[in-house]
Protein backbone atom coordinates (compact mmCIF):
# COMPACT_ATOMS: atom_id res chain seq x y z
CA UNK A 1 0.00 0.00 0.00
CA UNK A 2 1.37 3.51 -1.05
CA UNK A 3 2.20 6.07 1.87
CA UNK A 4 -0.48 8.69 2.10
CA UNK A 5 -0.04 12.24 0.56
CA UNK A 6 -1.41 15.52 0.99
CA UNK A 7 -2.11 18.23 -2.15
CA UNK A 8 1.75 19.90 -1.10
CA UNK A 9 3.37 16.81 -1.47
CA UNK A 10 1.93 16.63 -4.78
CA UNK A 11 2.55 19.59 -5.70
CA UNK A 12 6.05 19.41 -4.68
CA UNK A 13 6.82 16.25 -6.84
CA UNK A 14 5.39 17.89 -9.79
CA UNK A 15 7.74 20.21 -9.69
CA UNK A 16 10.35 18.28 -10.28
CA UNK A 17 9.05 18.08 -14.05
CA UNK A 18 10.14 21.05 -15.84
CA UNK A 19 8.01 22.89 -17.69
CA UNK A 20 7.68 25.56 -20.53
CA UNK A 21 5.94 28.88 -19.19
CA UNK A 22 2.67 30.80 -21.27
CA UNK A 23 0.14 33.00 -20.93
CA UNK A 24 -3.17 32.88 -21.99
CA UNK A 25 -5.20 35.74 -23.62
CA UNK A 26 -8.31 36.67 -24.27
CA UNK A 27 -10.61 39.45 -24.97
CA UNK A 28 -12.98 40.24 -22.21
CA UNK A 29 -16.96 40.71 -22.50
CA UNK A 30 -16.22 44.51 -21.93
CA UNK A 31 -13.30 44.28 -24.70
CA UNK A 32 -10.30 44.57 -22.50
CA UNK A 33 -7.50 42.45 -22.43
CA UNK A 34 -7.94 39.19 -20.08
CA UNK A 35 -4.72 36.55 -19.01
CA UNK A 36 -3.46 34.28 -16.99
CA UNK A 37 -0.49 32.28 -16.41
CA UNK A 38 0.02 28.66 -17.44
CA UNK A 39 2.53 25.89 -16.94
CA UNK A 40 0.58 23.14 -18.04
CA UNK A 41 0.41 23.52 -21.96
CA UNK A 42 1.03 20.74 -23.73
CA UNK A 43 0.14 19.26 -27.71
CA UNK A 44 -2.42 16.84 -28.29
CA UNK A 45 -2.78 15.95 -32.12
CA UNK A 46 -0.72 17.10 -35.37
CA UNK A 47 -4.08 16.23 -37.57
CA UNK A 48 -5.70 18.36 -36.71
CA UNK A 49 -3.22 20.98 -34.47
CA UNK A 50 -4.96 20.42 -31.18
CA UNK A 51 -3.35 21.70 -27.42
CA UNK A 52 -4.64 21.36 -24.23
CA UNK A 53 -4.24 22.78 -21.04
CA UNK A 54 -5.86 23.41 -17.22
CA UNK A 55 -7.13 26.12 -15.90
CA UNK A 56 -8.74 26.52 -12.41
CA UNK A 57 -12.80 26.50 -11.71
CA UNK A 58 -12.59 29.45 -10.08
CA UNK A 59 -10.66 31.35 -12.18
CA UNK A 60 -12.02 34.54 -13.55
CA UNK A 61 -10.16 34.28 -16.78
CA UNK A 62 -12.06 30.49 -17.47
CA UNK A 63 -15.46 32.95 -17.95
CA UNK A 64 -14.07 35.15 -20.38
CA UNK A 65 -12.46 32.07 -22.43
CA UNK A 66 -15.53 30.72 -22.65
CA UNK A 67 -17.75 33.93 -23.82
CA UNK A 68 -15.04 34.85 -26.35
CA UNK A 69 -14.07 30.77 -27.07
CA UNK A 70 -10.84 32.09 -28.94
CA UNK A 71 -7.43 32.84 -27.50
CA UNK A 72 -3.65 33.60 -28.44
CA UNK A 73 -0.85 31.20 -26.17
CA UNK A 74 2.07 33.50 -25.24
CA UNK A 75 5.18 31.30 -25.28
CA UNK A 76 7.54 33.42 -23.11
CA UNK A 77 11.41 33.71 -23.20
CA UNK A 78 13.95 33.08 -20.64
CA UNK A 79 14.22 36.57 -19.33
CA UNK A 80 10.39 36.60 -19.15
CA UNK A 81 9.92 35.18 -15.37
CA UNK A 82 8.44 38.52 -13.95
CA UNK A 83 5.96 38.69 -16.40
CA UNK A 84 5.25 35.07 -15.69
CA UNK A 85 4.55 36.47 -12.05
CA UNK A 86 2.60 39.19 -13.04
CA UNK A 87 0.10 37.00 -14.68
CA UNK A 88 -0.39 35.16 -11.70
CA UNK A 89 -1.17 37.64 -9.26
CA UNK A 90 -5.23 38.40 -9.08
CA UNK A 91 -6.74 41.18 -8.47
CA UNK A 92 -4.11 43.31 -10.07
CA UNK A 93 -4.14 45.01 -13.59
CA UNK A 94 -1.83 41.83 -15.16
CA UNK A 95 -1.47 44.07 -18.38
CA UNK A 96 0.05 47.46 -16.99
CA UNK A 97 3.43 48.08 -18.36
CA UNK A 98 2.99 45.26 -21.11
CA UNK A 99 3.50 45.80 -24.95
CA UNK A 100 0.33 44.31 -26.66
CA UNK A 101 -0.43 43.90 -30.47
CA UNK A 102 -4.45 42.91 -31.35
CA UNK A 103 -5.20 39.92 -32.79
CA UNK A 104 -8.05 38.31 -33.38
CA UNK A 105 -8.02 35.29 -31.22
CA UNK A 106 -6.59 37.60 -27.96
CA UNK A 107 -3.89 40.12 -27.10
CA UNK A 108 -0.36 38.56 -28.28
CA UNK A 109 2.64 40.11 -25.61
CA UNK A 110 4.79 41.43 -27.97
CA UNK A 111 7.93 40.03 -26.17
CA UNK A 112 6.87 36.77 -26.16
CA UNK A 113 9.42 34.27 -28.80
CA UNK A 114 6.40 32.46 -29.81
CA UNK A 115 2.46 32.82 -30.18
CA UNK A 116 -0.46 30.46 -31.63
CA UNK A 117 -3.85 31.67 -32.01
CA UNK A 118 -6.44 29.19 -31.17
CA UNK A 119 -10.01 28.49 -30.78
CA UNK A 120 -11.88 26.34 -28.02
CA UNK A 121 -12.71 22.50 -29.54
CA UNK A 122 -13.68 21.07 -26.16
CA UNK A 123 -13.96 21.40 -22.08
CA UNK A 124 -13.50 18.37 -19.44
CA UNK A 125 -13.86 18.68 -15.83
CA UNK A 126 -10.97 17.06 -14.03
CA UNK A 127 -11.29 17.91 -10.20
CA UNK A 128 -10.56 21.43 -9.14
CA UNK A 129 -9.66 22.53 -13.00
CA UNK A 130 -10.94 22.46 -16.02
CA UNK A 131 -9.56 20.95 -19.22
CA UNK A 132 -9.15 22.99 -22.50
CA UNK A 133 -9.05 21.26 -25.93
CA UNK A 134 -8.33 23.77 -28.15
CA UNK A 135 -7.52 23.88 -31.85
CA UNK A 136 -4.35 26.25 -33.22
CA UNK A 137 -5.58 28.42 -36.05
CA UNK A 138 -1.96 30.32 -36.49
CA UNK A 139 1.15 30.56 -34.83
CA UNK A 140 4.57 32.26 -35.22
CA UNK A 141 7.66 32.43 -34.10
CA UNK A 142 10.89 34.54 -33.37
CA UNK A 143 13.44 33.02 -34.51
CA UNK A 144 15.68 35.67 -32.78
CA UNK A 145 14.85 34.41 -29.18
CA UNK A 146 15.19 30.95 -28.98
CA UNK A 147 15.61 29.99 -25.73
CA UNK A 148 12.37 29.43 -23.16
CA UNK A 149 11.55 30.31 -20.16
CA UNK A 150 11.08 26.90 -18.01
CA UNK A 151 9.21 26.49 -14.52
CA UNK A 152 11.24 23.84 -12.57
CA UNK A 153 10.83 23.19 -8.65
CA UNK A 154 9.29 26.35 -7.99
CA UNK A 155 11.74 28.49 -9.83
CA UNK A 156 12.35 29.65 -13.39
CA UNK A 157 15.42 29.05 -15.29
CA UNK A 158 16.06 28.59 -19.55
CA UNK A 159 17.09 25.45 -21.36
CA UNK A 160 20.15 24.56 -22.83
CA UNK A 161 20.98 22.66 -25.38
CA UNK A 162 22.97 19.45 -24.90
CA UNK A 163 26.71 19.38 -27.06
CA UNK A 164 24.86 16.18 -28.94
CA UNK A 165 21.54 16.28 -29.20
CA UNK A 166 19.26 13.44 -29.44
CA UNK A 167 18.28 11.87 -32.67
CA UNK A 168 15.09 12.04 -34.46
CA UNK A 169 11.78 10.63 -32.27
CA UNK A 170 11.60 6.75 -32.58
CA UNK A 171 15.54 5.96 -32.97
CA UNK A 172 18.52 5.82 -30.97
CA UNK A 173 21.67 7.79 -32.18
CA UNK A 174 24.32 5.65 -33.49
CA UNK A 175 26.83 6.69 -31.28
CA UNK A 176 24.52 5.34 -28.50
CA UNK A 177 24.71 7.19 -24.90
CA UNK A 178 28.34 6.01 -23.68
CA UNK A 179 30.23 6.43 -27.27
CA UNK A 180 29.71 2.49 -28.35
CA UNK A 181 27.46 1.91 -31.46
CA UNK A 182 23.64 0.99 -31.29
CA UNK A 183 21.31 0.04 -33.83
CA UNK A 184 18.45 2.74 -34.60
CA UNK A 185 15.87 0.75 -32.88
CA UNK A 186 11.97 1.97 -33.39
CA UNK A 187 9.73 3.31 -30.40
CA UNK A 188 6.84 0.63 -29.93
CA UNK A 189 3.86 2.36 -31.29
CA UNK A 190 5.28 5.08 -33.19
CA UNK A 191 5.98 9.13 -31.91
CA UNK A 192 3.58 10.63 -30.38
Amino acid sequence: MADPFDATDFRRTLGYLPTGVTVITTTGQLGQPVGMACNSLMSVSLDPPLILFGVGHTSSTLIDLRKSGTFCVNILGSGQGQLCRQFSIKDIDRFAGVRLAESEAGPELCDAIAWMSCTIEAEHVAGDHVVIIARVTALRVDEDEPAPLVFHRGRFGSFFEAPEPLAAAGSISPQGVRGGTRTTTSVPGGAG
